[in-house]
Formats: C-alpha cells, structure tokens, sequence
C-alpha cells in the first residue's frame, strides 16, 4: 500500500498565485509584528500592509511559529498522513527549522519518527521550488526514502540571486555590516546578492538597478547552461513592477528560449522586512535527468535535451 505523505511548509516560500494550492501544501503561518502587534501571514495580514508598514518607517519584524504551533498543525496532520515531510527557510535566514526540531522533540516518539524535517538551505521562491520538486517526485510514485534522497540533489543544485533598492533595508534589518566590505562608502550601490549553502552571499556591486538586473540576468544564463537547459526560473519581487519586466526583458536577451516558461511570484513579508519595498529575486533550479525526468521537465514546460 503506497504511503500518504503531506507536506508542510512554512509561509516563507513564495510561490505563483494559485499553486500551493494546487500542490496540496499545508502552510505554517510565519508571524509578523508590527508596533507590537502580532500578525499571522496570510490569516491576518497580507503583504501590502507589511509594505505599507515599512514605508511608514513603523516597527516591523518577524518570528518563526513556536514549537507547539508546528506540534499542533503536525500533529492534527498525522491523523490523515503516514508520514510529513516539513520544509523550511534556511535556518541561517531563520529559526524556522530550529522550532519545528523543538516541536518534533514535543511529540509522542511514534509520532515524531514519522515527521522529516528539511531545512532547504534557500528562502522564498528557492525554498518554493525545492518544495515543488518533493511534490512531483511524490506524484511520480518515487518512495519516501528516494525521495530523500534525491532531495539532497536539489539542494545542492538551486541558484537564488537577488538586489534591493535602497542599502537603508539592509541597515535597518542590521545586516548592512554583512556587506561593508564590498559596499566601501557608495551607498548609492546596487548590490546581487546569491544564497549559498543557506548563507547570505555578495557577489556583485553596480552603480544603478539596470546593471544589477543585467547582472542577475547573466548569472541565470550561466546556470541555464550548466543544466543544459533542464531548469526552472522564477522571478519575484516586492512591489517592483517596472523592475521585474526589466529583468524579463534582459532574461529574453540571454537566454529567450526559456522566457515563456519564467513564472512569477510575490516575496513575502519575511524577506521584504530584511530587503525592504522594491527587492527583487531570481531563482534557477534544476530538472535532474532521472527517472522522472519526463514528468518534470512537461510541468516546467521544458524539453528534454
């Protein structure tokens, strides 16, 4: 008898609208706090409060839920899975992972062995994919302990890159020190930043958002060709319009036969408290040529090379 698996994910991943739904994810509400007031993400705030908050220059911040939410969400979930796989923000972005390894450690010990916590080592829309990854390797018929296993490739071979709008973000969040040695005294930079190994990483410094998008554009044509072609883009951003069609724009320049299939998405308040209003990011992931390879690259809208 196959084994009913769910999935959970924090409301860190930012996926397009429509499909965390269609993935049949369970979602963990992230808290934001605003002046003191505690929010949940997505129950009783939305994204553009959050913006607004900042804009204003309030208080804002986030928290990971507490060990007895995710004890609670997981297990009310036990009673309808075999098993969970939880999947969360990089635990050097966030305690996230942290609290659901104190929740697993709240639980009956047969509940608990039926509980795998991931930390994905990314965040928004990197953590988006790799989620998205587990779900079609699930719906392919892949057994748990493959999945797992196969997981730790995806892991290892995502890319998530990127810029802000204004260094003051970055300073406010206490950050700012994090990039002083490749931002000097020009606070007028642009800087691209990566994730590695669930680490924040500069990479790049431009004077203006146009070469910073050119840049970030360059480095996803770079990783199109180390996957042959077999990968997922998605681009998302914080009330950044006119910037996500630039980088569209620069995408179709250099790499236009992947353009039609870039999705689009959202990022959250968790990362827009650290990276303020108009931060934008860009996420390649790859498809692995394995046995489910076919699946995956028809949900990419990709073809095999």
């Amino acid at each position: 008898m196959t084994e009913r698996i769910g999935i959970v994910v924090d409301s860190t991943a930012d996926f397009p609208p429509g499909m965390a739904e269609a993935l049949g994810l369970h979602d963990v509400p992230i808290h934001i706090v605003i002046d003191g007031t505690d929010y949940l993400h997505g129950v009783s705030i939305e994204n553009d409060r959050v913006i607004a908050a900042l804009r204003e220059d309030r208080e804002v911040h986030t928290a990971p839920p507490v060990p007895s939410e995710y004890a609670e969400v997981m297990e009310n979930l036990l009673e309808r899975y075999d098993r969970l796989i939880t999947l969360h923000v990089s635990k050097d972005l966030s305690n996230c992972y942290t609290s659901v390894r104190s929740a697993v450690e709240l639980m009956f010990d047969d509940a608990a062995q039926r509980v795998t916590a991931i930390d994905t080592r990314t965040c928004t829309i990197g953590q988006a994919l790799v989620v998205k990854r587990v779900v079609e390797m699930l719906q392919r018929g892949l057994a748990f302990g493959d999945v797992i296993h196969d997981l730790g490739f995806f892991l290892s071979n995502g890319s998530l890159y990127f810029t802000i709008d204004n260094l003051y973000w970055l300073k406010r969040a206490g950050r700012l020190n994090f990039f002083s040695s490749m931002m000097g005294g020009m606070l007028d930079i642009k800087p691209v930043i990566g994730v590695k190994k669930g680490l924040l990483v500069p990479l790049t410094k431009h004077r203006g958002h146009e070469a910073a998008l050119t840049s970030m554009a360059q480095l996803a044509h770079d990783d199109y060709r180390r996957h042959r072609g077999a990968c997922e883009i998605w681009i998302a951003h914080t009330a950044a319009e006119e910037k996500r069609d630039q980088l569209l724009a620069q995408l179709e320049l250099e790499i236009p036969v992947a353009v039609d299939g870039i999705r689009m998405a959202e990022v959250g308040p968790t990362i827009t408290a650290h990276a303020g209003p108009g931060c934008i990011a860009l996420c390649v992931t790859t498809i692995r040529l394995t046995r489910y390879l076919p699946i995956l690259t028809a949900s990419a809208g990709l073809r095999a090379p």
